[in-house]
């Protein structure tokens, strides 16, 4: 199944490798659409909107809303964006140990975020033992009307 959460930020930028109006500085209101595959869990969720919401905002939209994405990219076109935050979002897993104690996080996912007595490796989470939740797709809007997309093999 599918999870899809989609959020907006503002930034400006300019493109260094591009011969038009785009070589000047400009803003943009972008719209991002991050989508998780899984299976439901116990909760009968693949996984809380809310905390999606937060790995999300805490990884890329605090470090991109409202700034000059050229002080962080040396070319920010959407393509290397959404490569960028491809890139952040893909090592879910252990963004989501953050996220352990939070109660609508499914059982069976916490016991492989940890354990009693300690954490379980993030090689075997990485592995899949008991936990099947993946980035899937980053897409990101530039304007209403033009997007940029990576995904999943």
């Amino acid at each position: 199944m599918f999870v899809t959460k989609e959020f907006t930020f503002e930034a400006s930028h300019f493109l260094t490798k591009y011969f038009g109006k785009c070589e000047r500085l400009h803003g943009h209101s972008y719209k991002l659409a991050v989508t998780i595959e899984g299976e439901i869990g116990s909760n009968d969720l693949v996984l809380d909107f809310g905390i999606l919401k937060r790995v999300v905002a805490r990884h890329v939209i605090d470090k991109l809303d409202h700034y000059h994405l050229n002080d962080l990219f040396e070319n920010p076109s959407a393509e290397r964006v959404c490569e960028w935050i491809w890139n952040v979002l893909k090592p879910l897993p252990d963004l989501l140990r953050e996220e352990v104690s939070d109660p609508n996080l499914a059982e069976e996912m916490k016991r492989f975020l940890r354990d009693g007595s300690g954490e379980v490796s993030i090689d075997e989470v990485r592995r899949g033992v008991g936990f099947d939740v993946r980035l899937y797709e980053v897409r990101l809007w530039e304007t209403e009307r033009a997007s940029v997309s990576i995904r999943t093999e």
